[in-house]
């Protein structure tokens, strides 16, 4: 009975601490922006005009975002793409985040994650977001071509939608 109570109590504080906060602060979005990139790997005008062309002839808003942090994982990335589909209103987000230095790392000891994040879960396919995450993006990450890994995210989204 002690180890019930002991469960429920681990339980109840775990619940009640939360999910730990995320390393970057969302700002407000601008008229028209779907990308913030604070880590600074992407071509920010390109990826911004291909994302507007996916919101003007799909009617679909994706974002992009990108930054560094020490608590760099899926589960930071996880946490940052609903923090940004909740702060700028929209459908679905592909997020990379890594420790600071680890985007252009070639070090095995690098950390760092491309996870996609929809506001509805079954807007986007499970299979289709592992497709996309753990078939297409690694060649590209392992060559450090974030702009490349962002822009096969974007497309195998894209195509999934159809």
């Amino acid at each position: 009975m002690r180890e019930l109570a002991a469960a429920v109590a681990l339980c109840a504080l775990l619940a009640a601490c939360g999910e730990p906060p995320i390393g970057i602060d969302i700002p407000d979005r601008a008229d028209g922006q779907q990308v913030l990139d604070t880590a600074g790997i992407l071509d920010g005008d390109e990826m911004e005009e291909a994302l507007d062309t996916v919101r003007s002839n799909r009617d679909l808003d994706i974002v992009a975002l990108a930054y560094e942090t020490e608590a760099a994982n899926c589960g930071e990335a996880f946490r940052a793409g609903g923090a940004l589909l909740e702060a700028w209103d929209a459908d679905i987000a592909v997020v990379a985040v890594a420790r600071p230095g680890d985007f252009r790392s070639t070090g095995e000891d690098r950390r760092r994650c491309l996870g996609i994040r929809p506001r509805n879960e079954f807007a986007v396919p499970g299979s289709v977001r592992e497709e996309i995450v753990e078939v297409r993006v690694p060649p590209l990450a392992r060559e450090n071509d974030w702009q490349a890994a962002f822009g096969v995210a974007v497309d195998g989204l894209v195509g999934a939608m159809l």
